[in-house]
């Protein structure tokens, strides 16, 4: 098992398909494509609704009719959902399908292969029709006009039109060309007319009845319109000039009073407006969007349009105005270009990320609707009122950036290093905006050419910001430059608070001056700067080659170690004095800040370090390379914990601070990825160390809480049958039930998506050298899995010595929550009893519950007027019941067992009686009343024993059986089988049952804590037994004599644990100078 799994990917809003929309009573939906998977808006707030599934390859088209949505993927397939659950796969297309249409109950997919199919919804087996466009027309597009039964009008590449009646399979007529591509068609409220939007950035109107051009408009795609192009910007020009730059790639009509308008997107991502009745142009939203225009959509009677760009953005606009020009309303967008930079904030329910995009957006990792992107200063007044471009007025990239939390309230929080500024800016996350002070040294020039201080392109500065750091306490920020400059400033008032210099005799700047001039901090560029939390120190790296400890207050040199080569990223733990460095010749370096020595190397990447974090508890080092790896070495182990392969190269990585999220960047990728450290949501013991890659998928846009759910029963059942069986379980060997469980399809849709998927995998495996279809872990690095190799039969680690205690390396929260339960229950208990509604509803009985059951099944007739409760002899009574049976999962295998534990149960007289009707089946025990017969699944076969079950029967191996058992079950349960002992174990009944249970669980106790196995977990399930059992201990001579014991073998494990603390902490006062 990998040590952090995917969970999902933020920051995903729309891509370049265009959405479908469709209206539900009345809302209206629209759904987007994101990548493999979609996602549903409800547009009356931009909100996500629906995530859909995640799918084998990219979508190339959508569509939607009531709860099923169609998605067409690469290479032809059309995957059918219902819902989030996959119900099948149509096939037959062998080239991308560029367009999709549901009309009633038929579904339209146009293809690159030259076919027009037409499907009944639901028949996935053949088409009803197939219609071959014939040769030399490329289909681009298609569109239905309203009056025109059972009639679509397709569109090609080579500027061809045709109308095709696809229940007849006959081409009615095909139009003039119009010289020009046609990429999008549009059909308007006017009968026999629609709209054509060409790769010339035309604008045509055609009359289908006559084949007469209507109107034509001129450079509708608003290439020049945009403020880019209209200015005359190299980068307009360039989008103009580009292949497709000015070809109208959205068309949409507006409906209902008003103005009669047309809307035309391009892809320089301009919207123009056009008024129908004067047929000129209304009005030009420039700037619309910073890529492309790929779907426009006016709400059906409404002043509302819709866009979608390029840009990973979809937007609202409202036509409200006096002179009805559209101004937005609401957005949702992500960066329209992969994000560079990525960091926790505050406690880590946020996320700062920089992208090419030059943007600086703030990601909630909780709710995506409070995401958003800091403000750069009204951009468009500035950029209207100086007549320039918006791109021209945004800030460069973001290279660096220092955050902290403690004066969010106050001023500025945020501090960033832009490619090639000289300055540094702040950042008011409260405000979510620019701060109000821009640092820059006293004396420098600040240059000319708008905000960004220089023109895009233009080579870098000498003394460009390359890195940035933060105080602790939120009042300092250090500024370090390419010049090898370090500078301090203050949060609140923006002043140049020092410099930090090196001097020819070695004083600092409060002592007196000396004859030689200062030199700056460091000869080439600083590459990273971090101080502790209290403000004494401040350490530096740069490209010199140098890593330089400075007094914080005073700005003087007090400590210098050589890297032995250039630095090219800095880390700092500020409580531990830890400082890790990736230099360029690619071995990582920790050095002890505070002793000025050398800790630990870690060598292993092949290409240059991207990102580098110390954990919360400075037990791990993470690291990210452009050889397409993530690192996770153990500090105090001096080891490589693990490689991953997160599906690219992770461009930047920041582990939050609780250490159960990781978010990662990726080349290519307009997202932030976020994984879940297994250490905390997983199985610890599942975890092997070692040097061997491991491959992760990248994470959906959600999780699928019923692939979770039934993953996690498959598992927690294969750990079951494990334990019984009494065998050691195989470290690392995946159940091959689980991976079939964890795959996200049910019913047909299974057997629909598994080609799909076989497909995808086994071009992975080709790509990646076959490293894929390795059937379980292999250990290269046999030392370092070797402890992990061991493993008990219960599936618990094996001590590493006799003298060593052993953690159970379950998740913290379910050791941690059995001794907390009581407070866990008072905390969740209800506020107020529940009340009876006035008028409650009429429901049949039924077991409540997600897993009580599926398909109940009830008697007809049974409790109505006049009716009688069939007699237990009647003829239909046993099919009813097996039908009863077969609906809840039930079996006469699962009844016989019930049968033979009422047997064993039961007294001599039973036995005899039992022995003596062997041949009688035994039948379930319902309530004479009961609708619902034969409630199967509560009790399955082969279902593992009970605690008591276990105790009462002690054999070789019980200890492992009990130890299995206790780590399979969640805490609640645990709760429940220590406490199903009270009833036998009443206090002053000595030598009864329950006695003998009790005194086997502290036998079990005591055992453990001997052999010092799953620590954590014995002394939380002590606890729980101690509170639950007291009286029946202090009731029990014998049960007192086996608790002194134990409390014995308590305090020998606890003065085992203080000997090796004690041990440890004198070495590293010794080692770290620290004693008096």
């Amino acid at each position: 098992m990998a040590l952090f799994e995917p969970f999902r990917a933020i920051g995903h809003i729309v891509d370049d398909v265009p959405f479908a929309v469709q209206r539900r009573g009345r809302e209206t939906y629209a759904t987007v494509s994101v990548g493999n998977a979609w996602q549903i808006y409800n547009t009356a707030k931009l909100t996500v609704v629906l995530i859909g599934p995640q799918l084998p390859r990219s979508i190339t088209a959508l569509a939607c009719a009531g709860d099923v949505t169609l998605a067409a993927l690469e290479g032809g397939d059309i995957v059918e959902t219902r819902r989030v659950h996959v119900t099948g796969v149509y096939r037959g297309h062998t080239g991308s399908v560029v367009a999709m249409q549901v009309l009633g109950s038929t579904l339209l997919t146009l293809s690159t292969d030259g076919t027009l199919r037409a499907w009944t919804l639901g028949e996935r087996a053949a088409p009803l029709q197939t219609l071959e466009l014939g040769p030399g027309f490329t289909p681009s597009t298609l569109a239905h006009p309203d009056t025109y039964l059972n009639k679509v009008v397709v569109g090609s590449a080579e500027g061809r039109l045709q109308l095709w009646n696809f229940s007849t399979g006959t081409l009615l007529h095909e139009f003039r060309g119009l010289g020009s591509g046609i990429r999008v068609l549009a059909p308007s409220p006017a009968l026999d007319v629609v709209g054509l939007g060409l790769a010339d950035g035309r604008v045509v109107l055609l009359e289908l009845r006559h084949d007469e051009v209507v109107a034509e408009f001129s450079n509708a795609a608003g290439t020049g319109a945009s403020a880019a192009g209209l200015l005359g910007n190299t980068a307009g020009a360039a989008a103009a000039g580009a292949p497709g730059g000015g070809a109208v790639t959205a068309l949409a009509f507006r409906t209902g009073p008003g103005v009669p308008l047309l809307a035309a997107g391009g892809a320089c991502g301009a919207v123009t407006l056009w008024d129908l009745e004067k047929r000129r142009l209304h009005s030009v939203l420039r700037d619309a969007h910073d890529a492309g225009v790929t779907r426009l959509h006016f709400f059906v009677g409404e002043p509302r349009l819709m866009s979608a760009g390029r840009d990973n953005a979809a937007k609202q606009w409202v036509l409200d105005g006096a002179d009805g020009a559209p101004r937005l309303l609401r957005f949702r967008a992500g960066h329209a270009a992969p994000p560079a930079l990525v960091r926790h904030y505050g406690a880590g329910r946020a996320l700062l990320s920089a992208g090419e995009d030059r943007t600086f957006r703030l990601f909630s990792a909780v709710a995506d609707a409070q995401s958003r992107e800091l403000s750069q200063r009204h951009l468009e007044r500035r950029a209207k009122r100086a007549r320039v471009a918006r791109e021209e007025l945004r800030l460069p990239r973001v290279v660096a950036l220092a955050a902290g939390d403690a004066r969010e309230r106050d001023w500025a929080n945020v501090v960033t290093a832009h490619a090639g500024e000289a300055r540094a800016f702040t950042w008011r996350l409260a405000h979510a905006a620019l701060g109000e002070h821009v640092l820059e040294p006293p004396g420098r020039r600040r240059r000319g050419g708008g905000a960004s201080g220089q023109a895009h392109g233009e080579a870098a500065p000498r003394d460009a910001v390359t890195a940035v750091a933060l105080s602790a306490c939120g009042n300092f920020a250090v500024v370090g430059s390419a010049d090898g400059a370090v500078h301090r400033y203050n949060m609140q008032s923006g002043l140049h608070r020092g410099e930090y210099q090196r001097r020819a005799g070695g004083g600092d700047a409060a002592s007196e001056a000396t004859a030689g001039r200062p030199s700056p901090a460091h000869d080439g560029a600083v590459a990273g700067l971090a101080s502790d939390g209290a403000n004494r120190w401040l350490v530096s790296g740069g490209e010199d080659g140098a890593l330089r400890t400075w007094d914080f207050k005073r700005c003087g040199l007090t400590g210098e170690l050589g890297v032995g080569a250039a630095v090219q990223r800095l880390a700092c733990h500020p409580s531990s004095g830890l400082v890790a460095v990736a230099p360029a010749d690619l071995v990582l370096r920790i050095y002890d800040v505070e002793a000025q020595r050398l800790v630990r190397r870690f060598e292993g990447h092949l290409d240059r370090v991207t990102d580098l974090q110390f954990s919360e508890d400075c037990r791990w080092l993470l690291s990210s390379s452009m050889d397409g790896t993530l690192r996770v070495w153990d500090i105090p182990g001096s080891q490589l914990l693990q490689v991953l392969d997160m599906g690219g190269v992770v461009t930047s990585l920041s582990l939050s601070p609780a250490q159960d999220l990781l978010a990662t960047t990726g080349q290519g990728s307009r997202g932030i990825n976020l994984w879940a450290n297994q250490l905390i949501y997983g199985a610890g013991g599942d975890i092997v160390p070692g040097s061997r890659v491991r491959h992760a998928h990248l994470p959906a846009l959600a999780v699928d809480p019923e692939g979770e759910e039934e993953g996690a029963a498959a598992r927690a059942a294969a750990r079951s049958q494990a334990m019984l069986a009494l065998t050691p379980r195989k470290v690392g060997a995946p159940d091959a039930s689980s991976d079939s469980e964890l795959e996200m399809s049910a019913g047909e849709g299974a057997d629909a998506l598994a080609p799909l998927r076989d497909a995808s995998s086994s071009e992975d495996e080709e790509e990646g050298g076959g490293a894929a279809s390795t059937p379980a872990l292999r250990l290269e690095d046999e030392v370092a899995g070797a402890a992990w190799a061991k493993r008990t039969p219960s599936g618990a680690p094996a001590p590493l010595a006799p003298a060593m205690l052993t953690l159970s390396l379950l998740p913290r929260s379910q050791w941690q929550s059995l001794a907390h339960l009581d407070v866990v229950k008072a905390r969740n208990a209800p506020a107020e009893a529940p009340r009876k509604p006035e008028a409650a509803p009429f429901f049949l009985p039924s077991l409540a519950g997600a897993r009580a059951g599926r398909d109940p099944v009830f008697v007809p007739g049974l409790g109505q007027d006049g009716g009688e409760e069939p007699s237990p002899g009647g003829g239909e009574e046993p099919a009813l019941a097996a039908a009863a049976m077969a609906a809840w999962g039930g079996s006469e295998d699962e009844d016989a067992a019930d049968g033979d534990e009422d047997v064993a149960d039961g007294d001599e007289d039973a036995e005899a009686d039992a022995d003596a009707d062997a041949n009688a089946k035994p039948r379930r025990k319902h309530h004479p009343q009961s609708r619902v017969r034969g409630l199967g699944g509560a009790s399955a076969p082969g279902r593992a024993p009970t605690l008591a079950a276990l105790l009462a029967a002690p054999r070789p191996g019980s200890d492992e059986a009990v130890l299995g058992l206790l780590r399979t079950l969640t805490p609640v349960q645990v709760d429940g089988e220590v406490r199903a002992l009270t009833r036998l174990a009443e206090p002053g009944q000595d030598g009864g049952e329950g006695e003998r249970l009790v005194d086997a669980l502290l036998a079990f106790l005591e055992a453990q804590l001997c052999a010092g196995s799953c620590f954590d977990l014995v002394q939380a399930l002590l606890r729980l037994t101690l509170d639950v059992h007291a009286g029946a201990i202090l009731s029990s001579p014998s049960l007192q004599r086996r608790a002194a014991g134990l409390a014995a073998q308590l305090r020998a494990s606890w003065q085992r644990v203080d000997d090796a603390l004690n041990s440890t902490r004198c070495v590293l006062g010794l080692l770290g100078n620290l004693q008096p």
